[in-house]
């Protein structure tokens, strides 16, 4: 058939697809990482009867998996073609871990990552191998969110080697004296320990990487006094370009403390390298303050990002049930918590009926309901130029990762991708070279990157491969009015039409049929191939001009 007729009928074709309310997101089944040294777990596969492989996964139809040749293995990243996104690929770099919550780079090739047991490890990008790394301090385990949490660089490691880590310590719970003022979420179990009582505190360190331990550790903060609950540690650690270490305390579900000066839960502080207070920290002198906080009225900050370019801090913070935050972290500013928020309480009792209050200053992007925020990242990179300062916010219940159009200080639109992974996403870092990693806790990292170029075209694909990436969910179904392939009459119809017409009508676009249909990501010999299948399915011949 013409090519220019196939062209034309599968751009409307995608139009129905764009049309009918699919979501944006991936979606697969989802996979455990599996243990080190078993077989790789396999991320999904586009033909549910080919045979399962593992490796890489990329977007759009010439996609294949990894250095297999089968395109049975081909996973579309919906998501990111739907934003015009196509030769994106992504790869398993890393599995194998057990329950990880966060990661830093050391170096282009090298991540150290901890594990909320209480484990430390270093791991070799190019070659997945892992070394534990020894000498990490007593952590508290076992209770909801209790462990090691954050882990930081020294901006001077290369020369240093000097790491800094967030972590829960037990402590004993005589004298103890807290008032739930905020019941555990249902997943976060109870802080109750085997002997009936237990009192926790987030624990600030630091020390040196020497071979496979850590020397010279040093704890340089405790959030005291110990409280009853396992939830809500904080425990984001992050430099800025001025060597100063921002901290976050999360409020220990005891949401009154966010408000109060004298106490550090709640709060972001910012620390010289040593642990000591800077002298231009916004509340030194005022003596019904800590002179360590920096910012207030957080609850659960567990994400904290320094954008060099901008100078600007960010925040992700949970909110209760509804309300999760994005914040712009300013010197002095009171955030509000729990003066105002967007959620309830997990038992549904109104925690404050407003979202707004005099001095108090609103989230720069809010997710009602809770995405369950875990930390950010700002895009700096070669790989994405059109992120350019976006805001990239991991999702824990969603299990995507977010993309936050950011327009100064206005978010203009909210883009979730890397569905496809159906994980709870821990941590997003971009690397030197502008890809992004993302460590899931099913214990894998993944990295996603732009391909240097598209396969040739049609090369590896039949026209059901394409018929199945990009047009089945709607003409499978007869999602909003898109014609299903058994329903003859109308494609005899949309064949019968004259050929300068429809190409007329796709190439300018027809009512909310946008130009071209909004088929960008297919080259036109997939789209001939996807035509011919689905003119043969239908059972009808174009007409001929």
């Amino acid at each position: 058939m013409p090519r220019r007729n196939a062209l034309i009928l599968v751009c409307l074709a995608s139009f129905f697809l764009s049309a009918c309310g699919v979501e944006s997101d991936d979606s697969a089944p989802e996979t455990p990482a599996p243990e080190a040294g078993a077989a790789p777990a396999v991320v999904a596969s586009a033909d549910p009867d080919g045979p399962a492989r593992s490796g890489a996964v990329q977007t759009g139809p010439a996609g294949v998996s990894g250095a297999d040749s089968s395109r049975k293995s081909a996973v579309p990243l919906k998501g990111l073609v739907a934003m015009n996104f196509p030769n994106v690929r992504l790869d398993r770099v890393l599995q194998g871990m057990s329950h990880p919550w966060a990661f830093e780079f050391l170096d282009a090739d090298t991540v150290i990552v901890t594990e909320l047991r209480g484990r430390l490890f270093r791991y070799r990008l190019d070659t997945g191998e892992g070394t534990e790394i020894t000498g990490v301090p007593e952590v508290a385990q076992g209770y909801a969110q209790t462990g090691l949490l954050d882990v930081e660089v020294h901006p001077d490691f290369a020369s240093n080697r000097r790491i800094y880590f967030s972590y829960v310590a037990r402590a004993e719970p005589e004298g103890l004296q807290a008032v739930r003022t905020e019941p555990l979420a249902p997943h976060e179990g109870s802080g109750d320990g085997p002997d009936g009582a237990a009192a926790f505190m987030t624990v600030l360190s630091t020390a040196v990487i020497e071979g496979d331990r850590l020397v010279d550790l040093r704890t340089i903060l405790a959030a005291t006094p110990a409280t009853w609950s396992p939830a809500n540690f904080g425990g984001a650690l992050e430099f800025d370009d001025q060597g100063k270490l921002y901290v976050s305390i999360g409020d220990r579900s005891e949401r009154h403390l966010s408000q109060s000066g004298k106490r550090l839960q709640g709060k972001i502080l910012r620390l010289n390298d040593d642990g000591s207070t800077p002298a231009d920290n916004p509340f030194v002198g005022d003596p019904e303050v800590d002179d360590r906080i920096y910012a207030l009225g957080v609850r659960n900050p567990q994400g904290l990002h320094f954008d060099a370019p901008s100078g600007r801090l960010f925040e992700s913070e949970h909110g209760p049930m509804g309300g999760d935050e994005i914040n712009l972290i300013e010197a002095g500013a009171n955030y509000g918590w729990p003066i105002v928020t967007y959620g309830r309480n997990y038992t549904g009792e109104v925690i404050s009926e407003a979202t707004h209050g005099e001095g108090l200053v609103q989230p720069l992007f809010h997710f009602t309901p809770s995405i369950a925020v875990s930390p950010l990242a700002v895009y700096r990179g070669a790989q994405f130029p059109e992120w350019d300062g976006d805001l990239l916010v991991g999702a824990l219940k969603d299990k995507h990762v977010v993309r936050l159009d950011l327009d100064g200080a206005v978010v203009r639109s909210a883009y979730p991708f890397l569905g496809t992974l159906n994980a709870r996403v821990r941590d997003v870092k971009v690397a030197a070279d502008g890809s992004v990693y993302v460590l899931i806790q099913f214990g894998a990292l993944y990295r996603l990157s732009r391909t240097a170029a598209s396969e040739p075209e049609g090369a590896g694909l039949t026209g059901a491969d394409i018929y199945a990436l990009a047009c089945a969910a709607c003409h499978d179904s007869g999602e909003a009015g898109a014609p299903t392939l058994g329903q003859q009459e109308r494609w005899n119809t949309i064949a019968a039409q004259d050929r300068a017409t429809i190409e007329r009508h796709v190439l300018e676009g027809l009512r909310a049929m946008p130009e071209r249909g909004g088929c960008y990501a297919c080259s036109d010999a997939h789209l001939e191939a996807a035509t011919d299948h689905m003119l043969e399915r239908a059972g009808v011949t174009p007409a001929v001009d």
